[in-house]
C-alpha cells in the first residue's frame, strides 16, 4: 500500500490531523513546560565525591543531546547520521566546577538505545530536518513497540534497515540514525514536513493498522516459559497487581512465539516459582532498543497456585528437561512440550488448583485412511484442514493455478500460495502437490520433480508434497531444491501440537505469506 494523497490530505486538514501536527511543532522550551525535565543520574567517581558531596550528578538527556548536537551544521541526511554516530562513539561530557574527572552520558552503548525516546527528542529539537522523535516504546501507550512500527512500515512500503543482532550493542546504539534515513526518504517522497511525518507515524499510521486485535485469541500452538524478576521488584509488583485486562506490550520472549500461545510466568529468585499463566498477544518480535532484544506482548493472566522450582526439579517428567537441569537459567522464552505443561498443571491440581479453565493444547484429528480413496479426498480431508491449522484461509491459495511452461503448454500446480497471476509475471511463495499415495521411492521422485518444475517457474522457495502417507517439505537452498533434503511427517505426528508448531515455523501462513 502507498500513502494515498487524497486520504492523507483529508486527514491533514481534519481537526485531529491539525492537532497532531501541532503537537509535534513545539520547541524545546514548550516541551519542557509540558513534560517536565527528564532526570538521568551519572555515578561520580570516588575521587570527586568528597568535593561534590554526592554520589551522582543529575542531567537531562534531552537537554544534553540538544546542546551537543546544536553545535553542528549539517546539510544532508548522510552528514546528520554521521555526526550522530560520532556523538554515540564519544559520549557527551558533563561539566561541574567540583569535578576533577570527566563524566559522560553514553559511555555505554545501552545508554543510547535504552533511552532512545529521550535521545531522539533532543535530536529533533536540535535538527528536525533530519531527526524525528522515536516513541515506539511502551510508556508512550499500549502496543507502542517496534512491532507496531514494523506493521506501519509494512503497510506503507517503508523499507526498514536490517536489524542489529542481539549482541551488537554498537549497532543497536546507532540503529536510530539508520531509521531516520528510511523516514527521511519517505518524507521526501511524499513531501511531508517533519511535524507531518510525526503525525503520520504516531496518529495516522496507528489508526490505519488498527492496533486493536480481535477480542478472541487464536488457539494456542505452543507453550513457553517466560521469566519475571530481571527488572527487580517492579516485575514482581507488576505481575502481583495484574488483572485479566492487564497488558505488557514488551516482555522477554522468543521469535517463534505466536499470538495465542500459552505462557508460564516463572518469577526468578527470591521467589523461584511459577506465578501465573498468560497468553501471547502478539507474535514474537525483535525490538532493537529493548535490552532483551526478543520480545512479545502478553496479557489475559490467570493467577495460579505457585509451582516452586523445588517441585519442578523433583517431578518425574520436568526433572528430565535440560532447562530444569540448568536451574532455569538463560533468557526468557523457553519452549515447554505439551507433556511438560501438563506436568506443571498436575502439580497445581494436587495443591488444590482448579485447572478446568486453563488454556490447553489439544491433539488435532485427521480422518482415518479408510475414508480417503482418491487424490481429491486427500485435498479435502487432509490438505485443507492441515492448511487451516497452519494459519491459512482459502483466500491465501489458488487451486490449479494455470502457468505456461513451454510452447503453448499449460500446467496446473494443485496449490499456489502468495501467488501473483499477472500474465508473464506469475510467481508464488510456495507450491503444494497432492497425491493419493506416495508410498515408494519412485512415486516420491516423480511427484518431487513435477512440483519442482512448478516451483522454479514461479520462483517459489518451498515445496510441499502431501499424500495419505504424510507430508514432505523441501526448501530452496544453495540455489536449488534437493530430492534428498526434506522433512517428512506422518499425519499422526502432525496431530501433536508441538510437531505442528515445528512445521508451521517453515510453512505456516505467517512465514510463507510474509516472505514475498
Amino acid at each position: 500500500m502507498i500513502l494515498n494523497a487524497y486520504i492523507w490530505n483529508l486527514y491533514r486538514e481534519s481537526k485531529d490531523g491539525q492537532q497532531a501536527i501541532a503537537d509535534y511543532s513545539r520547541d524545546l522550551e514548550s516541551f519542557r513546560q509540558e513534560f517536565g525535565s527528564d532526570v538521568y543520574e551519572i555515578p561520580i567517581p570516588d575521587e570527586d565525591k568528597a568535593q561534590t558531596k554526592s554520589d551522582t550528578i543529575t542531567i537531562s538527556i534531552v537537554q544534553a543531546v540538544y546542546d551537543a548536537y546544536s553545535q553542528y551544521t549539517v546539510g544532508s541526511i548522510d552528514e546528520a547520521i554521521q555526526k550522530y554516530a560520532e556523538i554515540v562513539a564519544n559520549g557527551i561530557s558533563t561539566a561541574s566546577e567540583h569535578q576533577k574527572s570527566s563524566l559522560h552520558f553514553g559511555a555505554h552503548e545501552w545508554e543510547w538505545y535504552e533511552n532512545v525516546d529521550l535521545v531522539s527528542w533532543g535530536l529533533y529539537f536540535a535538527c528536525s530536518e533530519f531527526f524525528l522523535p522515536y516513541l515506539f516504546v511502551p510508556w508512550y501507550g499500549d502496543g507502542m513497540t517496534f512491532y507496531t512500527l514494523e506493521e506501519i512500515c509494512t503497510r506503507f512500503n517503508i523499507a526498514l534497515p536490517p536489524l542489529p543482532t542481539k549482541r551488537d550493542k554498537s549497532g543497536k546504539a546507532v540503529y536510530y540514525g539508520q531509521l531516520m534515513r528510511a523516514f527521511y526518504e519517505f518524507r521526501q517522497l511524499h513531501n511531508l514536513s517533519p511535524a507531518e511525518m510525526c503525525a503520520f507515524l504516531y496518529d495516522f499510521g496507528l489508526n490505519v493498522i488498527d492496533q486493536k486485535e480481535s477480542e478472541e485469541l487464536p488457539e494456542a500452538s505452543k507453550v513457553w516459559l517466560v521469566k519475571g524478576g530481571r527488572g527487580g521488584d517492579s516485575d514482581f509488583e507488576f505481575v502481583d497487581q495484574a488483572t485479566d485486562s492487564t497488558v505488557a506490550s514488551l516482555w522477554g520472549g522468543n521469535l517463534e512465539m505466536r499470538r495465542g500461545d500459552i505462557l508460564l510466568m516463572y518469577l526468578l529468585s527470591p521467589r523461584s516459582y511459577v506465578h501465573s499463566i498468560w497468553r501471547a498477544l502478539s507474535d514474537g518480535f525483535i525490538d532493537p532498543f529493548f535490552h532483551y532484544h526478543h520480545a512479545v506482548a502478553i496479557g489475559s493472566i490467570i493467577k495460579t497456585k505457585p509451582v516452586t522450582f523445588q517441585e519442578i526439579k523433583t517431578d518425574a517428567i520436568l526433572s528430565q528437561k535440560g532447562l530444569v537441569k540448568a536451574n532455569l537459567q538463560g533468557a526468557s522464552g523457553d519452549p515447554f512440550s505439551v507433556e511438560e505443561y501438563n506436568a506443571v498443571l498436575s502439580i497445581m491440581e494436587k495443591k488444590g488448583q482448579d485447572i478446568s479453565l486453563f488454556p490447553r493444547l489439544e491433539p488435532l484429528s485427521y480422518p482415518d485412511s479408510a475414508e480417503i480413496s482418491n487424490e481429491r479426498d486427500v485435498e479435502k480431508f487432509l490438505v485443507e484442514p492441515f492448511l487451516e491449522n497452519l494459519g491459512y484461509t482459502e483466500d491465501n491459495w489458488i487451486r490449479q493455478m494455470p502457468i505456461k511452461m513451454g510452447r503453448g503448454e499449460r500446467n496446473y500446480p494443485d496449490y499456489a500460495f502468495g501467488a501473483t497471476t499477472k500474465r508473464g509475471e506469475e510467481s508464488a511463495s510456495m507450491v503444494l502437490e497432492a497425491k493419493h499415495r506416495i508410498g515408494t521411492r519412485k512415486e516420491l521422485r516423480d511427484t518431487f520433480y513435477q512440483a519442482k518444475s512448478y516451483a522454479l517457474r514461479l520462483q517459489a522457495k518451498r515445496i510441499v508434497l502431501c499424500a495419505l502417507d504424510g507430508v514432505w517439505i523441501f526448501e530452496y537452498q544453495r540455489n536449488n531444491f534437493n530430492l534428498e533434503d526434506f522433512v517428512h511427517k506422518r499425519w499422526n505426528e502432525l496431530s501433536h501440537p508441538d510437531t505442528l508448531h515445528e512445521v508451521s515455523l517453515v510453512i505456516g501462513g505467517k512465514e510463507v505469506l510474509e516472505s514475498r
